[in-house]
């Protein structure tokens, strides 16, 4: 946290708008034939979308270790607390709503905008580090371990998007490529710090979904 001209800035909610920027150009280098002016409105329903769910889904894992004592913080998403399958799951909602309303195909959309997301995560993980986040059962920084990996994917992703590809054989690669990634670190947690259903953390749940 630090302040300018009297205005305080929260480390970990400055990464994670500079991830989103990251994220956003890279879509646009990445656009294609797509006008830029579409890709910005799409971009701005996804962005929203995504950070009312990855907020929403952050307090519902937390819920009975923090929030219901604490409903004051439920949105003060800038001093940490986003999750990612919440972010997914809204901006893809974001996304289907905006091409929807304007009848387009949305698989395209969604190769364009996840090559960058990994490298998005990679900058909201050095948040988590800032916070103390994310860390193992034995001390393990997980934050690590994930960054490292989302650069190789995101490597990947880059390279398959320079090709031509069957639409949303990328938008199914990154959800395979993470998914992976987070069911494996997942294990690593400790176990009284993530949200399960019938004794299985639920972010287990969605990653193996996002693989099959």
């Amino acid at each position: 946290m630090f302040d300018v001209l009297g205005i305080t800035f929260y480390g970990y909610g400055f990464l994670i708008g500079l991830g989103i920027w990251v994220a956003m150009e890279i879509a646009i280098a990445n656009r294609g034939e797509v006008k830029k002016e579409v890709l910005e409105k799409i971009m701005t329903w996804a962005v929203v979308g995504g950070v009312i769910g990855a907020r929403i889904y952050h307090v519902v894992d937390y819920w009975g270790r923090y929030y219901s004592t604490n409903l004051n913080k439920i949105l003060y998403f800038w001093e940490g607390g986003l999750g990612i399958w919440g972010a997914l799951g809204g901006g893809v909602l974001g996304v289907l709503l905006f091409c929807y309303f304007n009848k387009l195909k949305f698989l395209k959309f969604f190769d364009i905008l996840v090559v960058g997301m990994p490298l998005a995560q990679v900058i909201g993980r050095v948040g988590n580090y800032i916070n103390g986040e994310i860390v193992g059962k034995n001390g393990e920084p997980l934050f690590a371990y994930e960054g490292v990996l989302n650069l190789v994917l995101f490597g990947l992703l880059w390279k398959i998007s320079r090709k031509q590809r069957k639409t949303g054989f990328v938008f199914g690669m990154y959800l395979v490529g993470y998914g992976v990634i987070r069911a494996v670190l997942e294990n690593l947690r400790p176990t009284e710090s993530v949200w399960k259903i019938s004794g299985v953390p639920m972010a287990i749940i969605f990653s193996l979904a996002a693989v099959l």
